[in-house]
């Protein structure tokens, strides 16, 4: 599992129920500075599973409400939005990241070894702002989806309301959601992006296609290092600014890297393009 849904669990933890409980949480699952969740790491699924447990025992929330409540604010939150943001930029309503997202999801299964995003693919439905979305996992933390959903809406000022046809928990052999998304009545834009804030992800978008274009494909070549990239530039960009673009396009499932083998480092990381089936 992606390193980005262990950081934003915690942060979710601490704003929900504040800082003593999050330290109480750490110090429940053993969780030390030395092995804090890094977002660009990936984590066995069972480490999450049993956090929620923890977290459960800890505030006697039900394990689905939190669930529910965390699939909300991993779409809404701030450390999302700016590691997303190559593939925010590109939407523009609540129905379409969730179909954004199923193809997401399907390129990092494909970028990343080991790495296991939900199954989930989406019907076309008779509504024109509706989607249909068929769940499969076996981790079975559907409401987290449904709190997603709902995420997906509140991020661009919609109203959504979401029926539940079948369940896994109840013996479905796939969960399905079929989810309406409405414009509020009033003050419909209140969430739309600034010019400003369109012309910064336009900006961020261009320098992370040249990065991409750039980046040699995997499995034929060497990766290239920050510093190779640096010099293919002629050192017009700060590594700062480089390594941010290459931050984006891997949670886009772009790119690839060695971030999870043994004895990485940012100095010898190494980054490959990634092409996927339908390209």
């Amino acid at each position: 599992m992606h390193g980005l849904i262990f950081v934003t669990w915690e942060k979710y933890l601490s704003e929900r129920f504040g800082e003593k409980l999050l330290h109480d949480y750490r110090e429940k699952i053993g969780e030390t500075f030395a092995n804090a969740p890094l977002a660009s790491r990936l984590y066995d699924d069972a480490t999450l599973l049993a956090g929620i447990g923890a977290a459960h025992q800890l505030t006697h929330v039900p394990v689905d409400t939190l669930l529910r409540e965390y699939g909300r604010y991993f779409i809404i939150n701030g450390l999302t939005s700016h590691l997303c943001t190559y593939v925010l930029s590109q939407v523009e309503s609540g129905r379409d990241l969730l179909l954004t997202m199923r193809d997401v999801h399907a390129r990092l299964r494909r970028t990343e070894e080991g790495l296991t995003p939900p199954l989930f693919n989406y019907e076309v439905s008779s509504h024109p702002n509706a989607v249909i979305l068929t769940y499969d996992s076996p981790r079975g933390v559907c409401p987290l989806l449904k709190g997603a959903i709902e995420g997906a809406a509140e991020r661009y000022g919609e109203q959504v309301t979401i029926f539940e046809h079948s369940c896994m928990k109840r013996g479905a052999p796939v969960c399905r959601f079929e989810a309406i998304f409405t414009a509020p009545a009033s003050d419909p834009y209140r969430y739309s992006r600034t010019p400003e804030q369109k012309e910064r992800q336009a900006g961020q978008r261009y320098l992370a296609t040249l990065v991409h274009a750039s980046l040699p494909d995997a499995g034929v070549t060497e990766g290239v290092t920050l510093t190779d990239l640096q010099r293919t530039f002629r050192y017009r960009w700060r590594p700062a600014i480089l390594l941010e673009a290459l931050q984006h396009l891997q949670f886009a499932g772009l790119v690839t890297s060695t971030a999870n083998r043994l004895k990485d480092d940012l100095a010898h990381r190494r980054y490959w393009r990634v092409r996927v089936f339908w390209e």
